[in-house]
């Protein structure tokens, strides 16, 4: 499967975030966009020189859970920050369902007509991380759409559980491992 990439610019107030081509899951519990994307979050809820954020879908093939929970992390800063909407572009009509059926109508204003926008784009450097590190990330994002309204509370849930029980089972045995090697003879 073909990970696709999320181009970015920052130009007179606004942060544009244009994904393409399918944004998610690629192979051996990576999720290297989605990393790069949490990072970005968490600079722009550092910064205070934007007013608006736009999401450009329009090329995107897909974008999976975990992804769609960061998009609402940026919803709900926009919202906090600046009590205002971001804007999703979505022309495919996969994406478009998809987005609504998560709830995304009531945190975004989702328009179906492409940007004329000309600001050259950056990419988001993929960025890998522990297995540790994303799971908790993959399980942040899905917390945010279980909160998000009592379908997605129904839909995400199983996977909240799960990577919870996975989290605090690795961090057992991760612990275990380490209390060993403390007790271990010296020579």
């Amino acid at each position: 499967m073909d990970a696709g990439k999320i181009l970015y610019a920052k130009h007179e107030g606004l942060y544009t975030l244009k994904f393409v081509g399918r944004i998610g899951y690629t192979s051996n519990w990576a999720f290297p966009l989605s990393k790069s994307l949490q990072l970005f979050i968490d600079q722009m809820a550092r910064e205070k020189d934007y007013e608006y954020v736009l999401i450009d879908l329009s090329e995107a093939t897909g974008i999976d859970s975990t992804n769609l929970g960061l998009l609402a992390e940026i919803a709900k800063m926009m919202i906090r920050k600046f009590d205002s909407k971001a804007t999703i572009i979505s022309t495919n009509r996969t994406v478009t369902r998809t987005l609504k059926t998560v709830g995304f109508n009531a945190l975004f204003t989702i328009v179906d007509r492409p940007a004329d926008f000309d600001a050259p784009m950056l990419e988001l450097p993929p960025v890998p991380d522990s297995e540790m590190n994303v799971a908790r990330m993959i399980l942040k994002a899905h917390k945010t759409l279980c909160e998000l309204n009592d379908d997605n509370q129904l839909r995400f849930q199983n996977i909240v559980d799960a990577l919870e029980s996975e989290i605090i089972r690795k961090e057992a045995a991760r612990k275990a491992v380490l209390e060993r090697g403390r007790n271990l003879p010296t020579d």
